[in-house]
């Protein structure tokens, strides 16, 4: 009898370690990690575009030929305390490109990009859950969604608006950002995101976040990026407008291609695509606090932005980002004792710029982050301005992006 204890003990508890949400994973922390290496990212296959359902407990990932002109949407699900084996969804079963799945927020909507017919070129496509392992037929999204060219890369907030690339219109290769809301249960009519996020540059693959609070988004030219497509951030701020989007940083860009960005629904990580020209691509996931990061100091910054009186309209430094010297400037309306700190993210004061009596005037102050011996990401400084004979007190902050 003894003989067999220890076997049936070790199917249980590898039953057990795989029936956990994210196949079971051990959770990443800052720096970035290849997710379930040997079940979903393998050496001989290229996978990307991740998307789980709000449980964490189905898994859809897209599988890609090196010259994109194949895709197939696999499956897995933990069902019973075990996770499946990956393979085709029944709804990618065909000999047309399927990609880019996104389970909505409340797990009842699926969305995916395809050529199938009646398209000319990819479009979105939906279904509508019909239980828990089942989904209805995909339906192709009417027009204006879908257009006579390449549409894609769709997810839905918790109002159920539809955010998506198209190549409608705009930007290198013509991708641009557009939004459609649902009103009585229609999409009729879209927008782009405006001049905020989009660039010359090539916008494509947005994650909104479910309540609309931040919007990650894909592009390779931006100015500051780290080499190839590069992951982008921008929160919304008070007003509704957008912040200006940030490069993510060295610890998720790299000089490779990083796209396809998707936050879980419990907020704990966001997932992307680390591709290595196509010979290499894999899906990578890390802890969605960079995102916190990002928002504390990106909206601290707008905030302070946006008070500023016309009592000193320059401040600004040049360029931004920078690598590896840039100039702050600054003008003083009258004399004024000037004191700019400069911070990591975190708020940890790393250095004394200016603290001195000055006299009104334009300034210009060369940073040289070289002679700080500080690594690539993001800090930020404060200019308090005291002047003289004045109860006047002038506080503002600006973020910087150095490369190193």
């Amino acid at each position: 009898m003894k003989i067999f204890i220890f076997p049936v003990l070790l199917l249980v508890l590898l039953n057990y370690s795989f029936a956990q949400p994210y196949l079971g994973q051990t959770p990443p922390g800052s720096i970035p990690q290849k997710f379930a290496p040997g079940i979903i990212s393998l050496p001989i296959r290229l996978e990307t575009y991740p998307t789980f359902s709000p449980d964490g407990s189905d898994m859809y990932f897209s599988v890609v030929n090196a010259s994109w002109l194949n895709g197939v949407i696999f499956h897995t699900q933990e069902r019973n305390g075990v996770w499946t084996i990956p393979d085709t969804a029944a709804f990618s079963k065909n000999i047309y490109i399927n990609w880019e799945s996104f389970i909505s927020p409340d797990g009842n909507k699926q969305f995916f990009a395809s050529n199938r017919p009646p398209s000319l070129s990819k479009d979105i496509w939906m279904m509508n859950r019909t239980s828990d392992t089942t989904w209805s037929n995909p339906v192709r999204l009417n027009s204006p969604i879908n257009s006579n060219v390449e549409d894609g890369s769709a997810c839905v907030t918790n109002n159920g608006t539809l955010y998506f690339k198209s190549a409608r219109g705009g930007g290198i290769n013509g991708s641009m950002l557009y939004r459609s809301l649902l009103i009585d249960s229609t999409y009729s009519q879209i927008e782009n995101l405006g001049n905020i996020i989009h660039t010359v540059a090539q916008e494509t693959e947005p994650f909104m976040s479910p309540d609309e609070s931040y919007l990650i988004f894909t592009s390779p030219s931006r100015s500051g990026g780290h080499g190839g497509y590069d992951l982008w951030i921008c929160f919304r701020k008070m007003d509704g407008s957008w912040t200006e989007p940030v490069n993510m940083g060295p610890n998720i860009n790299s000089a490779l291609d990083e796209y396809g960005p998707r936050v879980t629904q419990d907020g704990n990580y966001l997932f992307f695509t680390r591709d290595n020209g196509s010979t290499s691509m894999d899906i990578y996931w890390v802890s969605a606090g960079i995102i916190d990061s990002l928002k504390s100091t990106v909206i601290s910054v707008n905030q302070s932005y946006e008070q500023i009186t016309d009592r000193y309209k320059l401040f600004q430094n040049f360029p931004n980002p920078f690598n590896p010297s840039t100039v702050i400037s600054y003008s003083l309306i009258n004399n004024s004792h000037v004191s700019i700190k400069l911070y990591d993210v975190l708020g940890k004061e790393i250095t004394t710029l200016v603290n001195s009596f000055q006299k009104r005037g334009v300034y210009n102050i060369m940073l040289n982050m070289n002679n700080l011996n500080l690594s690539s990401g993001f800090y930020f400084y404060t200019l308090n301005v005291n002047e003289s004979n004045s109860n006047l007190v002038f506080k503002e902050t600006k973020v910087m992006n150095y490369i190193k």
